[in-house]
């Protein structure tokens, strides 16, 4: 029985999305005719561990498909994780800001300005043209509520998940807080439409993805500290990650 939160499983979900969706980044569905009645958004908020998301990145290109990166800032370097972001980017995934001024700074003139700064040293690294927020689910502040009301274009972006109308009535499932949930792990990473459903594990996300129950879905999942950290399948492709961001 394959271990859950692993590449392998994941590779399991992506496969199963795949065949009954079709798969999006975020400025891709901002921005590209959606035509197809089945089509689910991708996206992973790397809070930890940029490396393990370079392995994810690599699996899906594997597996013949684009999703989003969302980076943080790192505070003890004074920069985003630079090779992670090149190595995505070169796999063709879409990448962008996960910011989290708001709730760093607790005042919004000064986390917008944050914000404008931390943005343009990505885009030294990457071109960026979504952002979204980190649920920072030690503080009491919602970070989206920064860039509420704000016109995006002023950031030359093309929107935000939480906040841009056309994911108002997504369904949202994430891995926050351990297991697969529609936001119920934390009280500030919700967004779109909750599912009726409560999922006991991959398995049964996958059930529902085979049920294609929702018309449109974003999946959110965390390359993080002891989860999709990979077995089985992946152990021949990450022997190949250099030739594969050469080629």
């Amino acid at each position: 029985m394959t271990r859950d939160f692993t590449l392998e499983k994941y590779s399991e979900l992506i496969t199963v999305l795949k065949d009954n969706y079709r798969i999006m980044t975020v400025a891709d569905y901002l921005t590209l005719p959606k035509d197809e009645e089945f089509i689910a958004v991708l996206r992973h908020d790397v809070d930890k561990f940029p490396e393990r998301a370079t392995r994810m990145a690599l699996l899906e290109k594997n597996l013949g498909i684009r999703s989003t990166y969302y980076f943080r800032w790192d505070p003890k370097t004074g920069n985003f994780p630079k090779l992670a972001i090149i190595e995505c980017k070169l796999y063709k995934h879409e990448v962008g800001y996960h910011y989290e001024n708001l709730s760093e700074l607790r005042d919004k003139t000064k986390a917008l300005a944050d914000f404008e700064y931390k943005l343009a040293q990505f885009r030294k690294i990457a071109p960026a043209s979504t952002a979204a927020m980190h649920g920072a689910p030690r503080v009491r502040v919602r970070n989206a509520d920064m860039l509420t009301g704000v016109d995006l274009s002023k950031y030359n972006l093309l929107g935000e998940p939480h906040l841009s109308p056309e994911f108002e009535n997504i369904a949202y499932i994430t891995d926050s807080g351990r297991m697969w949930t529609s936001g119920a792990g934390s009280v500030r990473d919700t967004m779109g439409k909750p599912l009726e459903e409560k999922i006991k594990n991959t398995d049964g996300l996958i059930e529902i993805v085979r049920s294609k129950k929702y018309t449109r879905m974003m999946v959110s999942a965390r390359p993080g500290a002891g989860r999709f950290i990979g077995i089985g399948i992946l152990d021949s492709e990450t022997t190949t990650r250099g030739r594969a961001v050469n080629n």
